[in-house]
């Protein structure tokens, strides 16, 4: 793919045709000029088509994205479109060059600096991103993308009464966008307001079913709060995403951490560890948090030295392992097999004090 033109060279070009004819006489001046400027122009055009379309590789959609612009290469909005589709792939310098290409047509429409930002976000470039949705605010007050884009950020800044009016602002054009009450929640969240988050949360899935992150938010949240809810949101994003570890993890952790309110909570986490291994059978974390329920609230020294083992298969430099099953192997009165896992804890990590002090006792020493 050809590199993409660069603004700099045609106001040089441009600049050349100043120079020509300011130094010449007043009757050729408007032959050089339209000469050099018709140069620069067709330079332009030049690069413009060559660089208009994006090597698809075989992916169709990227196929039928250049077919539109190269069909309309006008229409700032196409760009755009692939811009935001090139973000997804992870081709940010195309995608950028695509917001460059928007700009050049209409630098004063809205929705490229909400894509922008979009895109500089993806890329974790946060303070550009602020600028962008900024800018693009500034173009159009109502824009709803840039609108939310700049409360999401307004809301890590603590800029608590500048991010409601944005989402405000939001649901006063449109009472039906999840994501504003799901941004509302975190809001409500960060200033301690239970109620609030919550609901906030529960209306973002109410006008979006399919909401995944709005349920692992509502969950996790009410973990927090040691609301038994969160084992039902949970459920919900595992029915909407029944392959990936994340709503299985969080379940199960609230479970582990709910089971000292009733017991029965234990067997439900190692039953969800245990779904993650059908999932991932290296994931070693399952394996660790199954070892430690065993060892620290079933007192199940033999399943926990199981579990730990499992973890250690799938990961040899997991010391935390080695460390828990050494105290399962000092619950089983094994204290050489328990000597052995915290000095290895501590040669994969020198420095960690409660290794060094178990060992010392399991040798007599404190």
């Amino acid at each position: 793919m050809e590199k993409s033109c660069k603004k700099e060279r045609t106001n040089t070009l441009l600049l050349i045709a100043q120079s020509f004819f300011m130094s010449l006489k007043q009757l050729v001046v408007p032959v050089i000029a339209f000469v050099l400027i018709g140069f620069a122009s067709a330079s332009l055009q030049s690069c413009t088509n060559s660089s208009n379309q994006v090597e698809a590789n075989g992916d169709s959609t990227l196929i039928a994205l250049n077919k539109k612009i190269a069909d309309n290469p006008n229409d700032f909005k196409l760009y755009l479109e692939r811009a935001s589709y090139l973000a997804t792939l992870n081709k940010f310098k195309e995608a950028h060059d695509d917001i460059a290409r928007a700009k050049s047509i209409d630098s004063t429409q809205a929705p490229i600096y909400a894509t922008e930002g979009d895109l500089h976000f993806k890329q974790n470039r946060i303070k550009e991103a602020y600028n962008d949705y900024s800018k693009c605010v500034a173009k159009d007050p109502n824009n709803k993308e840039g609108l939310l884009g700049k409360a999401g950020i307004d809301i890590e800044m603590n800029k608590v009464s500048d991010a409601l009016n944005e989402i405000n602002a939001v649901l006063k054009q449109d009472e039906r966008v999840a994501y504003a009450y799901f941004l509302k929640g975190r809001l409500y969240k960060n200033v301690g307001d239970t109620a609030k988050a919550l609901s906030s949360f529960q209306t973002a899935i109410e006008v979006d079913p399919q909401y995944y992150d709005a349920y692992i938010s509502a969950g996790l949240y009410c973990s927090e709060i040691g609301n038994l809810l969160a084992r039902d949101y949970f459920n919900s994003a595992i029915e909407l995403r029944p392959n990936v570890i994340e709503p299985y993890y969080n379940k199960a952790m609230f479970l582990q951490n709910y089971g000292v309110v009733d017991k029965a909570f234990y067997q439900e986490a190692l039953t969800t560890y245990q779904q993650i291994t059908k999932i991932d059978p290296n994931f070693s974390p399952a394996y660790f948090n199954r070892g430690f329920i065993y060892l620290v609230y079933l007192k199940d020294y033999a399943n926990g030295v199981t579990e730990f083992t499992k973890a250690i298969e799938k990961n040899n430099q997991y010391f935390q392992a080695y460390f828990n099953r050494a105290l399962c192997y000092e619950g089983l009165k094994k204290n050489d097999l328990a000597e052995a896992d915290l000095r290895e804890a501590l040669r994969i990590a020198p420095q960690y004090d409660a290794a060094a002090k178990e060992l010392s006792h399991v040798l007599g020493e404190d």
